[in-house]
């Protein structure tokens, strides 16, 4: 088990990184009450569309009483947004945006969540 575990994690990063055209960023802002990550793999990294990006904001509850939040991404060429969900502790809630790669030439988003109790984000990322 341990060793399919590190033989997917070297080919997932073996695609991700080689090439002149696969890129990826991620970063994530800790909580209170959780965990908000925000990934952007450049299109040739996930199915060697290089004319796309994949957005995908995440929310870990690890604590507190159940919530009701919306997950948004935010780009240079505008935000993004889910529907609203309610989460609990212990569950993740996730949303990916499959966006053009013309229309957001600064290659630059954030992770967004509103919640009931504020609105949060991540870092911006820069990805190609």
């Amino acid at each position: 088990m341990y060793r399919r575990a590190l033989a997917a994690t070297a080919v997932t990063a073996a695609l991700v990184f080689t090439g002149s055209t696969a890129f990826a960023a991620s970063t994530s802002t800790k909580l209170s009450n959780g965990r908000l990550y925000f990934e952007a793999l450049h299109g040739s990294a996930v199915d060697g569309n290089p004319t796309k990006w994949y957005g995908t904001t995440q929310y870990e509850k690890t604590g507190g009483s159940s919530v009701n939040i919306t997950l948004e991404m935010y780009t240079s060429n505008g935000l993004y947004k889910d529907r609203s969900q309610s989460i609990s502790k212990g569950q993740k809630k996730g949303k990916t945006w499959v966006v053009a790669r013309s229309s957001d030439p600064a290659c630059s988003a954030k992770g967004i969540m509103a919640a009931d109790t504020g609105t949060y984000e991540t870092p911006t990322v820069h990805f190609c």
